[in-house]
């Protein structure tokens, strides 16, 4: 039963372009990985915040509900035993276009906004993972402003 279930986690959680490799890190694990990053900086894990990123989880990479609960606890795992970004941020830089980037700044800033309040932490978590990501701050502000509503 557990094989069966890895097996599936494997299917779902790598990418078309994913080789299977074990040490090769699943781009939506990295992406979830780090809109972990940003709900956990505040050290206030908020059902309201786990509840949007399983949401987000799910359209984000049309999962179903005990997938994307799947790749939230790998998510949960990876974002416990990293020691820096680095992993995340280059698994996405290889695999994302700009587009899709900038796409992921404005979910972690929705992310931080689920609560209804952005803490100074939280912001400077995503400023430091767009940075990573090559991000440009006119693309991070118009992201933070579009997900607080300030468009």
């Amino acid at each position: 039963m557990l094989d069966k279930l890895k097996q599936l986690l494997q299917r779902e959680l790598l990418d078309d372009n994913d080789s299977g490799d074990a040490a090769h890190l699943s781009v939506k694990l990295a992406a979830a990985a780090l809109m972990i990053e940003v709900i956990a900086a505040d050290y206030h894990f908020k059902d309201e915040e786990r509840d949007t990123l399983l949401s987000i989880l799910q359209k984000r990479f049309s999962l179903d509900k005990d997938v994307a609960e799947s790749l939230l606890t790998e998510a949960e795992h990876a974002h416990k035993s990293a020691t820096d970004y680095f992993a995340f941020t280059s698994e996405i830089n290889r695999r994302y276009s700009q587009k899709k980037k900038i796409e992921l700044i404005h979910i972690l800033w929705q992310l931080a906004n689920a609560d209804q309040e952005i803490h100074q932490i939280e912001q400077h978590v995503i400023r430091r993972i767009s940075n990573l990501l090559y991000v440009e701050h006119r693309d991070y502000i118009a992201a933070k402003l579009a997900a607080t509503g300030h468009s």
